[in-house]
């Protein structure tokens, strides 16, 4: 008997034989592109600052991290310049550090926060061009961070860094396939995340069970173009935990 998962996979095999869903010739369809808030305000982030430990021991310790970070402690604009530059900044000829299919970089990052240092709660777009944050909105004055990222033992955070998904940036050319490449874009990206930030000494933890409706509206999505795929949540180190999973509730 076929399981849903295989007839997906089947499926997708079958739009990438095909490019089925695609609107434009491979040729025409523009790189590097990324959303811009220019009427925001910016909070352009330090440079990112050289890690001092050997990747060989980042990969034997990072874990997802455990339930001891400190949500009350504000996370400094030079731990976010070095976590998201290192991560996530575009370079010079417009690649960044982690793998996009075709280049076309379909994947937004977005931070909700209730302690940046310097900052009040607010949700920002960080801009990878210019290695700067645009705070877009203020939370509303009851906002819970965790009424996001509900989970049974109390999961500590200050910061939810979500992923998006514009859909036609990578449909364009890779039609229904384009999916897939979303998916996996989102697993790079949080997989320099997770690795940079238990080099700085953050609690970092890829988190999937957040409120998709809750997070969307925050973000003020039109769901029909964007759409939240993952995230990661961040918190001032407490310390790294025996955990390797990634955290549905």
């Amino acid at each position: 008997m076929t399981s849903f998962l295989s007839h997906i996979h089947a499926d997708l095999r079958r739009a990438r034989l095909t490019r089925r869903g695609a609107t434009h010739q491979a040729e025409d369809v523009p790189k590097g592109v990324h959303k811009e808030y220019p009427r925001m305000p910016r909070i352009p982030l330090p440079a990112p600052a050289a890690l001092d430990t050997k990747l060989s021991d980042i990969l034997k310790r990072r874990r997802s991290a455990g339930f001891s970070g400190n949500p009350d402690i504000p996370t400094t604009l030079q731990e976010l310049g070095t976590l998201l530059g290192l991560s996530l900044r575009a370079r010079e000829n417009a690649h960044r550090n982690y793998p996009s299919g075709g280049g076309l970089y379909p994947i937004e990052t977005y931070l909700i926060s209730t302690q940046i240092e310097s900052e009040t709660p607010a949700v920002f777009h960080y801009n990878p061009s210019i290695h700067a944050l645009e705070k877009l909105w203020g939370l509303p004055s009851r906002f819970n961070i965790k009424d996001i990222a509900k989970h049974p033992n109390s999961l500590p955070l200050s910061t939810l860094i979500v992923f998006t998904s514009v859909w036609k940036r990578s449909s364009a050319k890779y039609g229904d396939l384009s999916y897939l490449h979303a998916l996996l874009e989102a697993g790079h990206m949080s997989e320099n995340l997770l690795l940079v930030g238990c080099a700085l000494g953050l609690d970092v933890r890829p988190y999937a069970g957040f409120d998709d409706a809750v997070v969307a509206r925050l973000l003020d999505l039109d769901e029909e173009e964007e759409q939240a795929v993952h995230s990661i949540t961040l918190c001032k180190g407490g310390g790294i935990q025996e955990s390797n999973t990634v955290h549905e509730d």
